[in-house]
């Protein structure tokens, strides 16, 4: 806890609420005041809460009086610096593998087919990853899970995803302290596709998953994004799917994902 005995400086995060204490040698009463921008809890006694504002980038200084007595005491002050938000991002490929093959027919290789996409073709660079999905099997799709799972078909690889047992914790792998959405652009190779992107699922952390629902994608490339607040992200296994279905594709569908990432603050 921060004590006002003499001038000091601390740093507070954004948003963050810190205890802050007064020491005098014989004070009765204190007297708190507060220049700059966040909430002190109180303007009497011996400790109170600072909260910082939750957008950053600030500067405040807390003044504190003793009283007893014979009189006040010089006023003491701590000047409390407020660093702006650093927004963040971690690409999907730097934390997981396009690995859980899924159909429901019995080999998911028949109906699925990835490839690069290839310069020209991407929103940005040359790897945007260009999807085939061909009717034959009622439904099928792909789930990038972290590379400790294990591939589709190996001994074990489907117990340790449903478990958790392979997940990793996107924060500490991103080196940020709040994921708020997982942003990616798509576009279909014509033009209304019907796919269903999603995080997570009922079996597979983080559950329930978050879900964009049925997308259809047009011939531009698009940005779309999840919405990850309240999601637990501390050990996820099924960091980004997608699905697509003989029904809502009947002659199958082509289309391309181009950086996926989770963005959120450093």
């Amino acid at each position: 806890m921060p004590v006002i005995d003499t001038a000091g400086e601390i740093e507070v995060g954004p948003g963050k609420t810190v205890p802050i204490r007064a020491s005098a040698v014989g004070a009765k009463r204190y007297e708190w005041t507060l220049q700059g921008e966040g909430q002190i809890s109180d303007t009497e006694g011996d400790a109170i809460l600072y909260t910082a504002p939750e957008q950053g980038d600030a500067i405040a200084i807390l003044t504190v009086t003793a009283h007893n007595d014979q009189g006040a005491s010089p006023p003491a002050s701590l000047v409390i610096n407020v660093p702006p938000i650093v927004a963040a991002t971690v690409r999907l490929d730097e934390l997981a593998i396009p690995a859980g093959w899924m159909s429901g027919g019995t080999r998911p290789e028949s109906f699925i087919n990835l490839e690069r996409g290839g310069a020209g073709v991407c929103q940005t660079g040359a790897d945007c990853l260009r999807i085939t999905y061909t009717p034959g099997g009622e439904w099928g799709g792909v789930v990038w899970w972290p590379p400790g799972c294990g591939e589709t078909g190996t001994e074990g690889a489907w117990d340790r995803v449903t478990s958790g047992t392979c997940g990793i914790n996107v924060l500490e792998a991103g080196n940020l302290t709040t994921v708020n959405r997982l942003a990616f652009w798509a576009k279909g190779d014509q033009g209304g596709e019907l796919v269903e992107f999603k995080i997570g699922a009922t079996d597979i952390l983080p559950s329930p998953g978050r879900s964009l629902g049925k997308v259809t994608l047009t011939s531009d490339w698009t940005l779309h994004e999840i919405d990850l607040e309240g999601v637990d992200l501390t050990n996820a296994v099924g960091l980004f799917m997608w699905i697509a279905s003989d029904l809502d594709n009947p002659q199958g569908a082509v289309f391309y994902l181009d950086d996926v990432q989770f963005e959120g603050v450093r």
